[in-house]
């Protein structure tokens, strides 16, 4: 939490929570404030509706993912960063509150002119740039693309199937996807 803001920081970190366990139009915007343990009177002076909430709770998986992608990126040559990528995924994948990826679940619950929606468009454009730079290609390459479905295949497929080995699956497909690239 930030000194200078705790009580919006716990809201995030709740709504983190709930969104992502229970999707975003399941959750109230009640058992948010009762999961932060804030006042009402907290959310309305940090954010000025839900929609707000959603897009911060949003910047702050963003933000995840972004730190994620730098650590990957840090590995010597594209079937490391590769590999360290997928493993990192199958890991989450493996964890009792896993429910898949936050941007595709936001995305279907999301309508498309939702404000929210413009972090969505964040996300997936930081997640090819991430392939890109990862298989040292461009960001529009047929390989990345590929990639980007390795990526949403792999989230979707643990989710639905409880199986984490969907994504060790998925990280083989990348692998050969890059090297026939």
């Amino acid at each position: 939490m930030s000194p200078a803001h705790p009580a919006r920081d716990r809201l995030v970190a709740a709504a983190a929570d709930l969104f992502y366990r229970q999707g975003i139009h399941a959750t109230g915007i009640d058992e948010v404030i009762a999961r932060a343990g804030v006042a009402k009177a907290s959310l309305y002076n940090n954010f000025a509706s839900k929609d707000e909430l959603v897009a911060a709770y949003l910047r702050d998986a963003l933000e995840r993912s972004r730190r994620l992608f730098a650590e990957c990126l840090s590995e010597p040559d594209p079937p490391s960063r590769l590999r360290s990528f997928f493993d990192r995924l199958a890991a989450g994948a493996t964890r009792d509150d896993f429910a898949g990826c936050p941007f595709a679940n936001a995305a279907a619950e999301l309508d498309p002119r939702d404000p929210a929606s413009s972090v969505l468009a964040e996300f997936d454009r930081a997640l090819a740039d991430f392939f890109a730079r990862a298989i040292d290609d461009a960001p529009d390459s047929p390989a990345v693309r590929r990639l980007v479905v390795c990526y949403v295949g792999a989230l979707h497929g643990a989710k639905v199937r409880h199986d984490p080995r969907v994504v060790a699956d998925a990280a083989d497909l990348a692998l050969a996807t890059w090297s026939r690239a």
